[in-house]
């Protein structure tokens, strides 16, 4: 089968905090035990506080698509400054994030 569609829209509303994919997801199309997916965009200036840890078994990479960010690991800044800038982290610890200018990034998630 194929589908299109957009993500966001009246069809795909976000409902999930802008995941797209992950087994908390309703739609069984995008619902997946194993993987989960994030399209984020967010304007400058936004800063998100670190949560609690969710699962300390998954691996996330964040790739910037457009914009710069700066995450923060506790006392450790990293910067995602161009297009396909990347940071990979495993186990899953929390982390700050700040959008220095309007950004798109997309997170990945697996156990």
């Amino acid at each position: 089968m194929i589908h299109t569609g957009k993500i966001f829209s009246e069809t795909h509303p976000n409902d999930y905090k802008d995941w797209v994919i992950g087994n908390f997801v309703d739609d069984h199309k995008f619902n997946n035990d194993n993987f989960e997916f994030k399209f984020q965009q967010e304007r400058k200036g936004l800063c998100r506080e670190p949560k609690p840890v969710m699962n300390a078994d998954v691996t996330t990479l964040a790739i910037l698509i457009d914009g710069q960010l700066r995450m923060n690991f506790g006392e450790e800044d990293k910067y995602l400054h161009e297009r396909g800038d990347y940071i990979w982290w495993n186990p899953d610890v929390p982390h700050l994030f700040e959008y220095l200018e309007d950004s798109l990034v997309i997170t990945l998630r697996w156990a």
